[in-house]
């Protein structure tokens, strides 16, 4: 019973500071209506009506030229119209062009003038219930295999994911400190997260919470130092430049971005190996009480030792994964080591998983020197 009110308690906490944070990015946030007249909306091809595509000969899966559609808008204030149309989006580009099929979904955009349709154009593929699939099939895994844990788990991610985009995703764009915002958000985040799925605010969540933080602190100080002293601009691809240029009221703060992006990116692999760990200390302890508080902390430094080189491989591999399609145009360049390890787009690289990393791995011994103190001394009782 006291569990339930600890969690209901919890609950509402969580949701007055969701809430308390939202109205004050929708008090600071411009409220300017979209006047543009453009749309973009769900449409079905009922009918290829004529095609001429030209394959190019060394892009396999491009195509030039132009087809005639018949289509019918699916969503929108003009849901249900039947249109012929021109997709003039072949030009050879396998990453924005759109090769249009008879029972296709996709995405048009739609200018509107006078309240009346004035132009009608294929903007992409629509990809939107694939991902609504994959959505629903992990909430049913998480679910049905985690139980209430796993409930637990799915809630702290909705958390997160609303922190994220409704409240550090906009004060960034307004100009406030990417570092300080995804300080706050990393907070709430690792409070609500490791409180929810470790059964309430209790020492092992409160030991997990300690140690998780600390690792994300290092691993964002480390980010900043390495990124001064590397001189790192925070600007690694084409959406970096374009963020300079678009965003012209308010002064982004780009390099910033960068260092809060190693913090969020980190964020998830350092709760893992925390709260394992705080999981794995207070087994033992329930299961041997009579263990010493030092060999409690070695208890958790052996467990941390064997999920270290996975969890730590997790982060290098995640930014590794990232980054394939610019190592492979180093190589095509024949670029000599000297020159691409100092570019800045490599170092960025380089110093996000390695700082990721070092948090991660500090997060072990101290995460097992927080269970062994508050196992041992008793230390806030009245978190038990």
């Amino acid at each position: 019973m006291k569990n339930k009110q600890i969690y209901i308690l919890l609950l509402i906490f969580i949701f007055i500071i969701l809430f308390s944070l939202f109205y004050f990015v929708n008090y600071i946030r411009d409220n300017q209506a979209n006047n543009t007249g453009i749309d973009y909306v769900r449409a079905k091809v009922l009918e290829v009506i004529d095609s001429r595509l030209t394959e190019e000969r060394d892009i396999p899966g491009a195509y030039v030229g132009s087809q005639e559609l018949k289509i019918e808008i699916l969503s929108g204030r003009f849901k249900g119209q039947k249109l012929i149309i021109n997709n003039f989006r072949l030009h050879g580009d396998l990453v924005y062009d759109v090769v249009a099929e008879e029972g296709m979904e996709i995405v048009v955009v739609i200018e509107e003038r006078e309240s009346k349709l004035h132009s009608v154009g294929v903007d992409m593929y629509s990809r939107d219930k694939v991902l609504y699939i994959l959505i629903l099939l992990f909430i049913i895994a998480l679910i049905g295999i985690g139980r209430i844990k796993g409930l637990m788990a799915l809630i702290s991610l909705v958390i997160t994911g609303l922190l994220i985009v409704f409240f550090m995703l906009p004060l960034m764009f307004r100009g406030y400190s990417p570092i300080l915002l995804a300080t706050i958000t990393a907070s709430i985040v690792i409070f609500t997260s490791l409180t929810l799925i470790g059964g309430g605010f209790n020492k092992k969540s409160f030991s997990a919470i300690i140690g998780t933080s600390i690792g994300v602190i290092i691993a964002g100080t480390i980010s900043f130092i390495s990124g001064k002293m590397a001189h790192l601009t925070g600007i690694t691809g084409e959406a970096s430049e374009q963020l300079i240029y678009i965003v012209s009221d308010f002064p982004i703060n780009i390099r910033g971005i960068m260092f809060a992006g190693i913090i969020i990116s980190s964020l998830g692999a350092v709760m893992d190996v925390g709260m394992s760990i705080a999981s794995v200390v207070f087994e033992i302890h329930e299961k041997a009480p009579g263990l010493s508080k030092i060999e409690l902390f070695k208890s958790g430094m052996n467990v941390g030792k064997e999920i270290m080189g996975t969890m730590a491989n997790t982060l290098i591999l995640a930014f590794t994964g990232a980054s394939l399609s610019i190592m492979i145009l180093l190589m095509a360049y024949n670029m000599p080591y000297f020159r691409a390890i100092n570019l800045n787009v490599v170092s960025t690289e380089i110093i996000q998983g390695l700082s990721g990393s070092i948090g991660l791995i500090l997060t072990v011994p101290i995460t097992s020197l927080m269970c062994a103190l508050f196992i041992e001394d008793g230390i806030r009782e009245d978190l038990k």
